[in-house]
């Protein structure tokens, strides 16, 4: 299995963590709201719809396109916040983040409508990554699991958030007011992130080589390493993207009861994200990518019998599920910060490009298999992903001597 890296030296000589818990907190808001700004949507596709006189199915283009300009631009943008410094490219996004919600608010047709959501995800590609890999900089070594967990927790958590408060808004605002907001939100997020960061983010100390970090950052080991992420990613929303499809077709659950146990499973990876982190920063990055991975694909095995099983096993089952999938998250997340020091704002951009793709994949293969073959052939084929994930990263994603970045003499 590859073996831990030892942490790379920032200016002035000093190790990561002068950010403190403000930085944290300020890291969890944003990725909260990022993530809200995609998930609220889903329930105001009818009135953006009846507005601009076309279909539901047309309005859904508005997620489309915002998911294909972050896949997209992710890998780009990554690179550049490496050359011009992460917290430059951070605050660049929010505030393009800001203009496009507030575009969005006042597209005068659909063609700027598309137009405003393909920025706000060219936007949201500046701002995640370099959130995460400033969270990997700024966290002490001994705790950046911990520190990854509770900022993935913010983007968890707005998968359980955001589609429930886009139908609460919409019950008192409009659709346009709605966005407008998150672009207010955006402004307030641009101006509490400015101080929260160092203003050299990333910078290496001086007369520390590179040398080693450049063997290994290379554009295809950099691909190699997020293949793992995108493994998971396939194998956990392959099955999770048709679970609402299962509990009511195959489990024959009613609406209240299908909320509960989708509110489990929410419950669960959130758990699991900060779980995940704490037994890393412990027991070491590797065990728990590993372990979660294995984990995951009995879990799923197991979860695709439950579907036939009582009501309240298959949710209980359900939530485990989700507990022992997403503690690889932040695990993966602390290992890709550590094995390219040099290189975190790509190498977690092109992480984010990969957790697109593989969630863009195993959806579709899910689709594939429900339509062709059944509910029932979803959950091994997934489980199957997560061992192949598992396989990967202990033979091949990662390098075995990763690199370092010494302190100078």
């Amino acid at each position: 299995m590859s073996r831990e890296p030892q942490q790379a030296v920032h200016a002035g000589g000093r190790p990561p963590g002068a950010g403190g818990r403000g930085s944290l907190a300020v890291a969890f808001v944003t990725l909260l709201v990022i993530g809200t700004d995609l998930f609220v949507v889903s329930p105001l596709l009818p009135d953006i719809a009846r507005e601009f006189s076309v279909s539901t199915g047309a309005a859904g283009n508005s997620v489309t396109v915002f998911s294909v300009a972050y896949m997209v631009g992710a890998p780009f943008i990554g690179s550049l916040a490496d050359r011009l410094g992460r917290r430059t490219v951070l605050m660049t996004g929010l505030v393009a983040f800001g203009l496009a919600n507030v575009l969005t608010g006042l597209a005068p047709g659909f063609a700027v409508l598309l137009a405003a959501r393909a920025l706000a995800g060219l936007s949201a590609a500046a701002v995640t990554p370099s959130v995460q890999s400033l969270v990997g900089q700024v966290a002490p070594s001994e705790r950046r699991g911990s520190w990854m967990a509770v900022a993935t927790a913010g983007f968890l958590i707005s998968l359980s958030v955001g589609a429930p408060a886009g139908t609460a808004v919409a019950s008192w605002l409009s659709w346009r007011e709605t966005f407008a907001g998150l672009g207010v939100l955006a402004a307030v997020l641009a101006a509490v992130n400015l101080p929260a960061w160092p203003s050299r983010a990333g910078a290496l100390a001086a007369g520390a080589t590179q040398a080693g970090t450049e063997r290994t950052a290379t554009l295809p080991a950099k691909v190699r390493a997020v293949s793992v992420t995108g493994l998971w990613a396939f194998a956990v929303y392959s099955l999770y993207t048709y679970v609402g499809t299962g509990l009511r077709d195959v489990a024959h659950l009613g609406t209240g009861t299908v909320a509960t146990a989708l509110f489990v499973y929410g419950a669960g990876a959130v758990a699991g994200s900060l779980s995940g982190g704490r037994l890393a920063d412990r027991y070491g990055t590797g065990r728990v990518v590993t372990g979660s991975l294995l984990l995951l694909s009995v879990l799923e095995v197991a979860l695709g019998l439950a579907f036939h099983a009582p009501g309240p096993v298959l949710i209980a089952v359900l939530g485990l599920f989700a507990l022992t999938a997403y503690p690889c998250l932040p695990a993966y997340q602390s290992r890709l910060v550590a094995a390219f020091p040099a290189g975190a704002g790509s190498v977690m951009a092109w992480n984010s490009c990969f957790m697109y793709l593989g969630t863009s994949l195993g959806a579709a293969a899910g689709g594939t298999l429900l339509s062709s073959a059944g509910f029932g052939w979803i959950a091994p084929s997934g489980a199957v992903v997560a061992l192949l994930g598992a396989l990967v990263y202990s033979r091949w994603a990662l390098p075995r001597q990763p690199a370092t970045v010494p302190s100078p003499a």
